[in-house]
This record gives structure tokens, sequence and C-alpha cells, in this order.
């Protein structure tokens, strides 16, 4: 089994989408080497720490499966009703969307955290996982 890691170089924007509004089989326009077109409303999240993200790609045999991790803090509560994806800019000005219409959609993890006098923030810690045969899929908003 061989594993490559793809980590982000800076994120300047993330936003979110409803997965229900995401076209069909973004996985495989991914393998294609196709970028994905959001047409679909991406609500801005305001983030004050220094977001991370990677992609863990492992290889077994003949397939393939990747792990998409994104970690951030921010003083917004995400919807819980829907099905969530996120689109993430980084520096150079790629996107990328994490999640799909189809299972497996992202797990989100969130967990309140209070500033302390340190000067730690309060607000939510969310991370965001997406395991399938292709995550993190390059897109155009």
């Amino acid at each position: 089994m061989r594993t490559t890691t793809q980590i982000l170089p800076g994120i300047k924007a993330i936003g979110w989408v409803d997965c229900r509004h995401l076209p069909r089989r973004v996985d495989l326009s991914a393998i294609c080497g196709m970028s994905v077109v959001v047409l679909t409303d991406i609500h801005p999240i305001e983030f004050f720490d220094e977001p991370q993200c990677e992609c863990k790609t492992k290889k077994d045999g003949a397939g393939y499966e990747d792990t998409a991790t994104l970690k951030f803090l921010t003083s917004q509560k995400l919807p819980r009703s829907a099905s969530l994806g996120f689109v993430v800019t980084d520096v150079n000005g790629q996107s990328y969307l994490i999640g799909s219409l189809e299972a497996p959609q992202p797990q989100v993890e969130c967990n309140q955290q209070t500033g302390i006098p340190s000067g730690d923030a309060a607000g939510y810690a969310y991370e965001i996982k997406h395991v399938s045969i292709k995550s993190m899929v390059p897109c155009v908003i």
C-alpha cells in the first residue's frame, strides 16, 4: 500500500454548499482531469485561525481511496439539517470541492470552544472528513 499527501498551501476562503445541488459523480470528473463547475450558492464561512486542509491518497492494488480533512475555527454555527459540502480556495486562487451529491458525504464534527484569558478566541472548531474515490476535487466557482 502506498500513501501520498497533498496539503493546500494556505487557505484564503472557505464556503459551504448543500450537497443536494451538486452535479452528479464529481469524483469521476476529477479522475478524468476535469474541473467541476459549482452552480449553487456558496455560503462564506468566516474563520479566525489558520485553517488546514490535506488529502491523503492510498493506493491498494488497483484501487484508490482519498481522505480529505479540513479543520478550522469559526464563530458561526453551520447548519446541521443539510448534507454539507465545502469549497476551499487556496492562496494561489485554486478552488477545491470537498463533498458530493452521492454518498458518502463529508462527516462534520463540531466542538464548541470557550475563550481563555491567554487570548484564544471562543467559537466552534470544525473538522470535516470526506472519504471517497476522489475526495478533494478541483472546481470552478
